[in-house]
């Protein structure tokens, strides 16, 4: 995934003003509305650098998980006070339950296929205690995807460059996108690629899995930042 870039991460989405601390509150009203238990444990499924994790972790004692290692040590790096797992949304196991769990910036894309979305959603709802919510941040259906566009993020500051050019494409119901980067510090400039790829899922398909994981489900449409958001809650009983 962003194993090449992992480091620069944070400065690509400065550059775009990606604003965590709006999302964070958008968030935290989704969650006060929704969530029915009266803990305050929650856990970030696929935290990435842990932006969201830290800004959360104001108002719950929160953890996060992710299957890219090389994220996850920008994340303890920078926020040494949080627990950061190591594992696959797919599949991993934690000894303890909790009252939210999140799954933002469209990083459920990433399971690829229905029956892992359905694997994913079921597993994560496993770990949510009784009335607690689950909210994840949806990517782009196959009708919304645009197959051809190119776009480019520019970081330029005095002491780093980075360039990253992307196109998309698409086969079957996998969206692609190659990424190019060109990097340039005091010390070298590197040029470096990489391929992701993530699901077309449409709405059916993530109230299926919703439903299916015996939770009560919720779209908002607009979500944090337009992608739109799912909404969880496990019955109290």
């Amino acid at each position: 995934m962003f194993s090449k870039s992992a480091n620069y991460y944070d400065d690509i989405y400065a550059s775009i003003d990606k604003d965590y601390s709006v999302e964070t509150k958008k968030l935290q009203k989704f969650i006060q509305k929704h969530k029915k238990s009266g803990g305050h444990k929650l856990l970030d499924v696929a935290c990435g650098t842990g932006t969201h994790a830290n800004l959360l972790n104001q108002h719950y004692h929160v953890e996060g998980i992710d299957l890219d290692s090389k994220m996850l040590s920008v994340a303890r790096k920078k926020y040494p006070g949080i627990k950061f797992h190591h594992g696959d949304m797919l599949d991993f196991t934690l000894n303890h339950k909790f009252d939210v769990i999140t799954c933002l910036f469209s990083s459920i894309g990433y399971v690829r296929t229905k029956s892992n979305l359905a694997k994913a959603i079921r597993n994560m709802a496993g770990h949510l205690l009784p009335g607690g919510v689950l909210l994840v941040e949806p990517w782009f259906s196959s009708d919304q995807w645009n197959v051809g566009h190119i776009h480019m993020t520019v970081v330029n500051r005095d002491d780093l460059k980075i360039a990253r050019m992307s196109r998309s494409s698409r086969r079957g119901n996998i969206s692609m996108i190659e990424f190019q980067y060109l990097i340039g510090t005091s010390k070298k400039i590197e040029y470096t690629t990489e391929t992701h790829k993530l699901g077309l899922f449409s709405h059916k398909d993530y109230l299926d899995a919703f439903e299916t994981a015996g939770l009560k489900t919720t779209h908002d449409a607009k979500g944090l930042d337009g992608r739109g958001l799912y909404i969880g809650t496990k019955s109290v009983e």
